[in-house]
Protein backbone atom coordinates (compact mmCIF):
# COMPACT_ATOMS: atom_id res chain seq x y z
CA UNK A 1 0.00 0.00 0.00
CA UNK A 2 3.22 2.41 0.88
CA UNK A 3 4.66 2.24 -2.38
CA UNK A 4 1.44 2.96 -4.64
CA UNK A 5 0.92 5.78 -2.22
CA UNK A 6 4.26 7.07 -3.41
CA UNK A 7 3.45 6.16 -6.65
CA UNK A 8 0.65 8.23 -6.80
CA UNK A 9 1.97 11.11 -5.44
CA UNK A 10 4.98 11.13 -7.42
CA UNK A 11 2.75 10.98 -10.70
CA UNK A 12 0.85 13.90 -9.07
CA UNK A 13 3.51 16.28 -8.01
CA UNK A 14 4.65 15.63 -12.13
CA UNK A 15 1.12 16.44 -13.15
CA UNK A 16 1.34 19.75 -10.62
CA UNK A 17 4.59 20.38 -11.70
CA UNK A 18 3.36 20.37 -15.74
CA UNK A 19 0.73 22.20 -15.33
CA UNK A 20 2.47 25.37 -13.87
CA UNK A 21 5.05 25.39 -16.47
CA UNK A 22 2.57 25.34 -19.53
CA UNK A 23 0.70 28.73 -17.61
CA UNK A 24 3.54 30.18 -16.70
CA UNK A 25 6.07 29.67 -19.61
CA UNK A 26 6.90 32.60 -21.74
CA UNK A 27 4.20 34.66 -19.92
CA UNK A 28 6.99 37.52 -20.23
CA UNK A 29 10.24 38.52 -23.01
CA UNK A 30 13.07 41.26 -23.30
CA UNK A 31 12.45 43.52 -26.50
CA UNK A 32 15.60 45.50 -27.87
CA UNK A 33 15.23 48.38 -30.00
CA UNK A 34 18.43 49.71 -30.84
CA UNK A 35 20.02 49.45 -27.50
CA UNK A 36 17.17 50.02 -25.35
CA UNK A 37 15.95 46.87 -23.40
CA UNK A 38 12.58 46.85 -22.56
CA UNK A 39 10.62 44.37 -19.95
CA UNK A 40 7.77 43.36 -21.71
CA UNK A 41 4.28 40.64 -20.92
CA UNK A 42 3.58 38.86 -24.27
CA UNK A 43 0.49 38.70 -25.63
CA UNK A 44 0.16 35.76 -27.63
CA UNK A 45 -3.47 34.67 -28.10
CA UNK A 46 -6.22 36.34 -29.96
CA UNK A 47 -8.36 36.91 -25.90
CA UNK A 48 -4.72 38.17 -24.75
CA UNK A 49 -4.03 40.79 -27.22
CA UNK A 50 -7.59 41.61 -26.94
CA UNK A 51 -7.64 42.63 -23.66
CA UNK A 52 -3.87 43.97 -24.45
CA UNK A 53 -3.65 47.10 -21.52
CA UNK A 54 -7.05 47.81 -20.57
CA UNK A 55 -7.76 48.89 -17.68
CA UNK A 56 -3.97 49.22 -16.05
CA UNK A 57 -3.85 52.82 -14.06
CA UNK A 58 0.09 52.55 -15.06
CA UNK A 59 2.89 51.15 -16.33
CA UNK A 60 6.76 50.63 -14.97
CA UNK A 61 9.65 52.72 -16.99
CA UNK A 62 10.76 50.23 -19.98
CA UNK A 63 8.10 48.27 -19.73
CA UNK A 64 5.00 46.98 -21.86
CA UNK A 65 3.60 44.61 -23.72
CA UNK A 66 4.28 42.53 -27.14
CA UNK A 67 1.51 40.88 -29.38
CA UNK A 68 2.59 38.53 -31.02
CA UNK A 69 0.36 37.47 -34.45
CA UNK A 70 0.62 33.98 -36.43
CA UNK A 71 1.85 35.96 -39.81
CA UNK A 72 2.79 39.83 -41.28
CA UNK A 73 -0.39 41.41 -41.86
CA UNK A 74 -2.15 44.82 -40.96
CA UNK A 75 -3.36 45.02 -37.45
CA UNK A 76 -5.66 48.09 -35.99
CA UNK A 77 -5.30 48.91 -32.32
CA UNK A 78 -7.50 50.64 -30.35
CA UNK A 79 -8.11 52.01 -26.72
CA UNK A 80 -10.97 50.78 -25.73
CA UNK A 81 -10.58 50.41 -21.71
CA UNK A 82 -7.31 52.29 -21.96
CA UNK A 83 -6.66 54.28 -19.26
CA UNK A 84 -2.76 55.49 -19.70
CA UNK A 85 -1.29 57.12 -23.39
CA UNK A 86 0.40 54.64 -25.34
CA UNK A 87 3.23 54.49 -27.87
CA UNK A 88 2.66 51.41 -30.37
CA UNK A 89 5.08 50.57 -32.52
CA UNK A 90 4.66 47.79 -35.39
CA UNK A 91 7.44 45.52 -36.38
CA UNK A 92 8.00 43.47 -39.38
CA UNK A 93 11.29 40.90 -39.63
CA UNK A 94 13.22 42.57 -37.14
CA UNK A 95 12.64 46.37 -38.33
CA UNK A 96 10.27 49.14 -37.02
CA UNK A 97 8.07 49.95 -39.59
CA UNK A 98 5.23 52.39 -37.74
CA UNK A 99 5.12 54.04 -34.56
CA UNK A 100 2.07 55.54 -33.40
CA UNK A 101 1.00 57.57 -30.14
CA UNK A 102 -2.43 57.05 -28.75
CA UNK A 103 -4.53 58.85 -25.74
CA UNK A 104 -6.80 57.23 -23.68
CA UNK A 105 -10.46 56.80 -24.11
CA UNK A 106 -12.50 58.94 -23.18
CA UNK A 107 -16.34 59.33 -22.92
CA UNK A 108 -16.36 61.23 -26.19
CA UNK A 109 -13.89 58.75 -27.72
CA UNK A 110 -12.21 55.71 -28.49
CA UNK A 111 -8.81 56.04 -30.33
CA UNK A 112 -8.03 53.54 -32.93
CA UNK A 113 -4.88 53.55 -35.58
CA UNK A 114 -4.09 51.18 -38.57
CA UNK A 115 -0.90 51.16 -39.96
CA UNK A 116 -0.29 51.54 -43.36
CA UNK A 117 2.11 47.98 -43.90
CA UNK A 118 1.86 44.52 -42.44
CA UNK A 119 3.74 43.67 -39.35
CA UNK A 120 4.24 40.37 -37.15
CA UNK A 121 4.65 41.92 -33.27
CA UNK A 122 3.76 45.17 -32.27
CA UNK A 123 4.89 46.03 -28.73
CA UNK A 124 3.16 49.01 -26.51
CA UNK A 125 5.13 51.13 -24.36
CA UNK A 126 4.24 54.28 -21.87
CA UNK A 127 3.62 57.14 -24.78
CA UNK A 128 6.86 59.37 -25.80
CA UNK A 129 9.13 56.43 -25.16
CA UNK A 130 10.04 56.53 -29.30
CA UNK A 131 10.73 60.30 -29.13
CA UNK A 132 12.45 59.70 -25.74
CA UNK A 133 14.81 57.31 -27.26
CA UNK A 134 14.37 58.23 -31.19
CA UNK A 135 13.32 55.50 -32.36
CA UNK A 136 13.00 55.42 -35.84
CA UNK A 137 11.74 53.44 -38.94
CA UNK A 138 14.08 50.44 -39.79
CA UNK A 139 15.29 50.88 -36.10
CA UNK A 140 16.71 47.24 -35.61
CA UNK A 141 14.52 45.44 -33.15
CA UNK A 142 15.75 42.04 -31.18
CA UNK A 143 12.86 40.35 -29.41
CA UNK A 144 13.54 37.40 -26.76
CA UNK A 145 11.04 35.04 -25.81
Amino acid sequence: MNKYFWLIFIIFILIVGVFYFMNNHNKSATVTIVNQKFNVEIARTSSEREKGLMNRKSLSTNAGMLFIFPSSDIYPFWMKNTLIPLDIIWINDGKIIEITTLQPESPQNTPTYTPKNKANYVIELNANTAKKYNFQLNDPVKINI
